[in-house]
Protein backbone atom coordinates (compact mmCIF):
# COMPACT_ATOMS: atom_id res chain seq x y z
CA UNK A 1 0.00 0.00 0.00
CA UNK A 2 1.73 3.49 -1.13
CA UNK A 3 0.61 6.75 0.44
CA UNK A 4 0.25 9.50 -2.41
CA UNK A 5 1.62 12.48 -0.01
CA UNK A 6 4.87 10.29 0.70
CA UNK A 7 6.98 11.73 -2.31
CA UNK A 8 6.02 14.59 -1.44
CA UNK A 9 7.02 14.14 2.72
CA UNK A 10 10.33 12.36 1.87
CA UNK A 11 11.40 15.87 -0.69
CA UNK A 12 9.72 18.31 2.03
CA UNK A 13 11.52 16.10 5.13
CA UNK A 14 15.55 15.93 2.65
CA UNK A 15 15.33 19.53 1.39
CA UNK A 16 14.48 21.15 5.28
CA UNK A 17 17.44 18.69 6.75
CA UNK A 18 19.75 16.98 3.86
CA UNK A 19 21.49 14.56 6.83
CA UNK A 20 17.93 13.04 6.96
CA UNK A 21 18.04 12.22 2.92
CA UNK A 22 19.77 8.64 3.46
CA UNK A 23 17.17 7.48 6.22
CA UNK A 24 14.55 8.60 4.02
CA UNK A 25 15.26 7.59 0.58
CA UNK A 26 17.79 4.97 0.54
CA UNK A 27 15.85 2.13 1.11
CA UNK A 28 13.55 0.31 -1.56
CA UNK A 29 10.35 -0.93 -1.47
CA UNK A 30 10.12 -4.62 -3.12
CA UNK A 31 8.22 -7.12 -4.52
CA UNK A 32 5.75 -9.30 -3.41
CA UNK A 33 4.43 -8.56 0.04
CA UNK A 34 4.43 -5.90 2.54
CA UNK A 35 7.25 -3.39 3.42
CA UNK A 36 7.80 -3.61 7.35
CA UNK A 37 8.68 -0.08 9.19
CA UNK A 38 11.62 0.45 9.29
CA UNK A 39 13.98 2.49 11.47
CA UNK A 40 17.86 3.19 10.73
CA UNK A 41 20.12 5.28 12.78
CA UNK A 42 23.70 6.34 13.76
CA UNK A 43 24.99 5.84 17.19
CA UNK A 44 28.62 6.81 17.82
CA UNK A 45 30.05 3.33 16.84
CA UNK A 46 27.20 1.44 15.09
CA UNK A 47 24.70 1.65 12.07
CA UNK A 48 21.05 0.14 13.29
CA UNK A 49 18.64 -1.00 11.66
CA UNK A 50 14.80 -1.60 13.61
CA UNK A 51 12.67 -3.08 12.13
CA UNK A 52 8.56 -3.79 13.22
CA UNK A 53 7.85 -7.01 11.94
CA UNK A 54 5.17 -8.51 14.70
CA UNK A 55 3.93 -12.29 14.96
CA UNK A 56 6.75 -13.69 13.74
CA UNK A 57 9.44 -15.67 15.12
CA UNK A 58 13.33 -15.26 14.61
CA UNK A 59 13.50 -18.76 12.41
CA UNK A 60 11.53 -17.47 9.78
CA UNK A 61 13.48 -14.24 8.85
CA UNK A 62 16.19 -13.82 7.37
CA UNK A 63 19.31 -11.16 7.27
CA UNK A 64 21.85 -10.68 4.51
CA UNK A 65 24.72 -8.21 4.53
CA UNK A 66 26.36 -7.28 1.31
CA UNK A 67 29.07 -5.69 2.40
CA UNK A 68 30.47 -4.32 -0.96
CA UNK A 69 27.45 -2.32 -1.67
CA UNK A 70 26.28 -1.58 1.64
CA UNK A 71 22.81 -2.62 0.94
CA UNK A 72 21.05 -4.82 3.89
CA UNK A 73 18.59 -7.38 3.00
CA UNK A 74 15.87 -8.46 5.59
CA UNK A 75 13.56 -11.11 4.36
CA UNK A 76 10.70 -13.47 5.51
CA UNK A 77 7.18 -14.81 6.18
CA UNK A 78 4.63 -13.94 8.19
CA UNK A 79 1.63 -16.13 8.93
CA UNK A 80 -1.86 -15.14 8.57
CA UNK A 81 -2.86 -17.32 11.78
CA UNK A 82 -6.57 -16.46 10.94
CA UNK A 83 -6.50 -17.57 7.38
CA UNK A 84 -7.81 -21.01 7.90
CA UNK A 85 -11.30 -19.72 9.29
CA UNK A 86 -13.69 -18.74 6.59
CA UNK A 87 -14.61 -15.14 7.53
CA UNK A 88 -15.66 -11.69 5.90
CA UNK A 89 -13.20 -8.72 6.62
CA UNK A 90 -14.09 -5.39 8.09
CA UNK A 91 -11.00 -3.72 7.75
CA UNK A 92 -7.63 -5.75 7.08
CA UNK A 93 -4.34 -3.43 8.23
CA UNK A 94 -1.89 -5.87 9.29
CA UNK A 95 -0.56 -7.59 6.55
CA UNK A 96 0.94 -10.80 6.07
CA UNK A 97 2.89 -13.11 3.54
CA UNK A 98 5.92 -12.80 2.20
CA UNK A 99 8.41 -9.61 2.60
CA UNK A 100 12.00 -8.49 1.60
CA UNK A 101 13.29 -4.97 2.24
CA UNK A 102 16.49 -3.97 0.96
CA UNK A 103 18.34 -0.97 2.71
CA UNK A 104 21.06 1.08 1.70
CA UNK A 105 23.26 1.27 4.96
CA UNK A 106 24.56 4.90 5.09
CA UNK A 107 28.29 4.05 5.67
CA UNK A 108 30.70 1.17 5.57
CA UNK A 109 29.96 -1.28 8.21
CA UNK A 110 31.78 -4.73 9.65
CA UNK A 111 30.03 -7.82 7.84
CA UNK A 112 31.61 -9.89 10.31
CA UNK A 113 30.36 -7.93 14.02
CA UNK A 114 26.63 -7.65 12.97
CA UNK A 115 24.25 -8.12 15.72
CA UNK A 116 20.49 -9.12 15.55
CA UNK A 117 18.23 -9.35 18.04
CA UNK A 118 14.41 -10.02 17.75
CA UNK A 119 11.97 -9.06 20.92
CA UNK A 120 8.56 -7.96 21.22
CA UNK A 121 7.70 -7.37 17.50
CA UNK A 122 11.22 -5.12 16.72
CA UNK A 123 14.18 -6.75 14.86
CA UNK A 124 17.39 -4.82 15.67
CA UNK A 125 20.32 -5.15 13.47
CA UNK A 126 23.47 -3.37 15.17
CA UNK A 127 26.22 -2.89 12.57
CA UNK A 128 29.74 -1.73 13.41
CA UNK A 129 30.59 1.13 11.57
CA UNK A 130 33.92 0.99 9.43
CA UNK A 131 35.88 3.85 9.31
CA UNK A 132 36.44 5.50 6.39
CA UNK A 133 38.20 4.60 3.53
CA UNK A 134 41.13 6.57 3.77
CA UNK A 135 41.38 8.54 0.21
CA UNK A 136 44.35 8.28 -1.90
CA UNK A 137 45.50 11.22 -4.56
CA UNK A 138 47.78 9.79 -7.31
CA UNK A 139 49.00 11.47 -9.94
CA UNK A 140 47.57 9.85 -13.66
CA UNK A 141 50.46 10.29 -16.43
CA UNK A 142 48.87 11.18 -19.89
CA UNK A 143 50.35 9.18 -22.44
Amino acid sequence: MSWPGRKILVNFVTQADPRLRGAVVRSQRSEPGFQPPTDIYETSDAVVVRVEIAGMTSEKINLSLDEGSGRLTISGVRDDPAREEPRRYVNVEIECGEFVRVVQLPRPVHADEAQATYDSGFLVVRLAKRSEATVETRQVPID
